[in-house]
């Protein structure tokens, strides 16, 4: 839940570091590429759009990049006075040639877009107690769907799934099943590749906070029961490349497993796999993998 009305920006640290009173000079230059023979060299000067067109152009890039929409009402005024007095460190003009001519530029305003959207995504999330629309979900009880991915060996069959089929993506999906399939502490697992086709398949998600400060939805790979002394559920997810909002999805979904573990008394963890601990060597039980 986003309240921009709690948002002070004045409290925010400046982004941009440079001096904007030194005038924005932009050359051109030509060369015979050949050569790489210097042909000519020319000073582009050209009258910078008008502070409001600035502002718009960089509010709608927060609006964005943060997942707000039908908000610039709202918003116009905060990323106005930041820019005007927090961006560079000090208040600056915001009608002066000079400081259009810098504020322009497409990759000042992206910086500008990605420190307000951060900033909204810290300051103005407001968390609530987990709430279960559905205190009983079954898996077994997931609509038919159609799957068209990584099928070149055919459809993935195995026995331990509550599926008749495994859905995945890949082939390190496909080779993670089959060793669930076999591994000897492992009861019964699923595949919740499917969880982005809608209403016709498995819904389980937990929302989460992007580096951007937008909302995101993070959609797990696998659930997974192991048999041990007491079973233990695990969301799993399976990760050929980290990129930069995985970090966040690990801690919103272990996050999730501590909080339905002490409501539910049931333990649930949550485990990334990577790739190249799964290719490090063979492993005969999950405990065996998630120990690496």
């Amino acid at each position: 839940m986003k309240k921009l009305d709690d948002l002070d920006v004045r409290a925010l640290e400046p982004c941009l570091e440079f001096d904007p009173s030194k005038p924005l000079v932009i050359r051109l230059r030509m060369e015979f590429a050949p050569t790489e023979t210097e042909v000519h060299r020319e000073r582009v000067a050209a009258e910078p759009p008008l502070a409001e067109d600035i502002l718009s152009s960089i509010t709608n890039k927060v609006m964005a990049r943060a997942h707000l929409p039908n908000v610039f009402a709202q918003l116009y005024p905060l990323v106005r006075s930041y820019v005007a007095e927090r961006c560079f460190g000090c208040s600056i003009d915001l009608n002066a040639e000079t400081i259009r001519s810098h504020l322009q530029r497409p990759d000042v305003q992206e910086c500008i877009a990605r420190c307000l959207a951060e900033a909204i995504g810290r300051l103005t999330v407001v968390r609530r107690e987990l709430e279960f629309e559905h205190t009983a979900y079954r898996l077994s009880q997931t609509k038919p769907f159609v799957w068209r991915r990584n099928l070149k060996d055919g459809p993935l069959v195995c026995e331990r799934t509550v599926f008749n089929y495994v859905a995945t993506y890949n082939d390190f999906e496909r080779r993670f099943a089959q060793f669930l399939d076999r591994a000897d502490d492992v009861d019964r697992f699923a595949a919740l590749g499917a969880t982005q086709q809608g209403d016709s398949a498995t819904a389980f998600r937990v929302d989460y906070l992007k580096p951007s400060g937008a909302i995101g939805f993070y959609h797990p790979d696998w659930v997974v029961v192991q048999s041990t002394r007491d079973e233990v559920y695990w969301i799993i997810e399976t990760k050929g490349r980290v990129w930069e909002d995985t970090a966040a999805k690990d801690t919103a979904m272990e996050e999730w497993c501590n909080r339905v573990t002490r409501m539910t008394g049931v333990p649930w963890r949550y485990k990334r796999v990577n790739q190249s601990a799964f290719d490090a060597g063979p492993a005969s039980t999950l405990g065996e993998l998630i120990s690496r």
